[in-house]
């Protein structure tokens, strides 16, 4: 099914109502947190948002539980802890409160923290996905060079460290999902983009293009990134199980220039500077769908988007300050047409049925209709019907055509809809197929029953008074 598919959107009971000077297409943004200070760097799983917060004078995590809705102080020692990311109860962060910095977690399920990498050198830019830790790491450098390095958590008051990437280039920004950990790799010259799988400890590039890959992230099996190589900066992604030989593809090429992506599942956001006034907005792409939406763009900016699910995250600073916003993915109204759906073959005049199906937010009447030129020009069935899930097709059009598509759509938004896969046969009788006495345009034992009747009942040679009295 060729569906097309749009958004309604949904309530909840943490959304506020839509900003003035909310642009129309934006999706109902709510504050998580509008502390008078700065907020930022935020990440989200399931129902936590985590942050860095600088409401005590230097930077602390904090959370906040969009279930409850509750915040929680996680991290407040003093100094810088920032960086934060999570993964289901585990948050790990940047720290610096032993002067350099180093890596520390915290278990929301036991209300536990914990150190996972204290090494004289500096750790920074953390990511995490179920109970593996990753970062960049300068204990083999002097410079500015990083490695990548990882930390089993299973057991925090043990945790099992170990390398991912120490080539002597350097290696930045690194993310994982499950056991593929991707990363900022600099040893062709330019910052490309390699990862390694946790299981078969084997290393792999993903983009090596000429020009610059940056800000990698990842999940499931695609890897989305920023991409220089228009001239700008513009938003790529690969599936991964393609590769050796896959080719990456396009996610948005706007000439105004888009950068920070993040990815869960089919969706994709990122900050995007298209409205121009220097201001970031926040756009997002659905990968199932092949449609790009507008997620926030209030007149201030919006920047460093998250998203789980579907929920989105992101500094926003439209009250002045850097200030933690959110955003839930609309709930999505979907038609699909069950049949007519290709290779059917439909007498002309006779009767059929359509069938479809629908989900999310209730369609109350659909427009059918269909074309016998596959979909260049369409004849309206009915544009009133009951979405019932089925339309009795009587009579079918009195054509003759191998080329023939059904088209369905919400009554009041023709955006929601869905088309046959492939076309159907609407076919007329020969006018010289006379042994078809049933009209159903082949001559079988109905055909002959018929005939049986007639001679039975009529007399032969024919006698009108024997019918008539048969």
């Amino acid at each position: 099914m060729k569906k097309q598919i749009v958004f309604v959107l949904a309530g909840a009971a943490v959304i506020l109502a839509l900003s003035p000077n909310m642009a129309k297409g934006d999706f109902d943004s709510f504050a998580i947190c509008a502390d008078s200070n700065e907020q930022n760097n935020p990440d989200v799983s399931e129902n936590i948002v985590v942050w860095s917060d600088k409401r005590s004078g230097g930077y602390d995590i904090y959370s906040y539980d969009l279930a409850e809705p509750n915040e929680y102080p996680i991290c407040t020692v003093g100094d810088v802890q920032t960086q934060p990311a999570i993964s289901g109860d585990i948050i790990v962060w940047t720290d610096k409160r032993n002067g350099n910095y180093d890596i520390f977690g915290y278990d929301f399920s036991t209300a536990t923290e914990f150190t996972i990498c204290t090494n004289d050198a500096d750790q920074q830019d953390p990511a995490i996905s179920g109970n593996i830790a990753v970062w960049c790491d300068k204990r083999n450098y002097s410079g500015n060079s990083y490695d990548i390095y990882g930390c089993d958590i299973s057991n925090i008051s043990e945790p099992n460290e170990f390398p991912i990437c120490t080539d002597s280039s350097g290696q930045y920004c690194p993310a994982i999902d499950g056991d593929i950990v991707i990363w900022i790799d600099v040893r062709d010259g330019n910052p490309n983009i390699y990862g390694y799988n946790l299981t078969t400890e084997t290393e792999f590039p993903i983009c090596t293009n000429s020009s610059g890959q940056y800000n990698p992230q990842i999940s499931g099996d695609i890897v989305v990134w920023v991409d220089d190589r228009n001239g700008d900066s513009d938003i790529y992604g690969i599936d991964i199980t393609t590769l050796p030989g896959g080719s990456d593809f396009p996610i948005c090429i706007d000439s105004a220039g888009q950068s920070l992506p993040a990815v869960s599942g089919d969706i994709v956001v990122w900050q995007d500077k298209r409205n121009g006034d220097n201001n970031y907005d926040i756009y997002g792409y659905n990968l199932a769908t092949s449609s790009e939406f507008v997620v926030c763009t209030v007149s201030t900016d919006q920047k460093q988007p998250a998203v789980n699910a579907n929920t989105i995250v992101w500094q926003d600073q439209r009250n002045g300050n850097a200030d933690i916003y959110g955003a839930y993915m609309p709930v999505l109204s979907i038609i699909t047409l069950l049949s007519p759906n290709g290779g059917e073959m439909m007498l002309a005049g006779s009767a059929d049925i359509i069938n479809w199906q629908s989900s999310g937010p209730t369609i109350d009447y659909v427009s059918i209709e269909y074309s016998m030129d596959s979909g260049q020009s369409w004849v309206p069935i009915d544009s009133n019907v009951p979405n019932t899930g089925s339309f009795d097709w009587d009579p079918v059009p009195i054509v003759d055509s191998n080329q023939c598509l059904v088209h369905i759509s919400d009554k009041d938004d023709p955006g929601i809809s869905d088309i046959s896969d492939n076309v159907f046969t609407i076919f007329k009788c020969s006018p010289s197929l006379t042994a078809d006495l049933s009209g159903d345009c082949y001559v079988d034992f109905d055909d002959f029953s018929l005939f049986a009747g007639q001679w039975l009942n009529c007399g032969n040679p024919y006698d009108p008074n024997w019918c008539a009295n048969n």
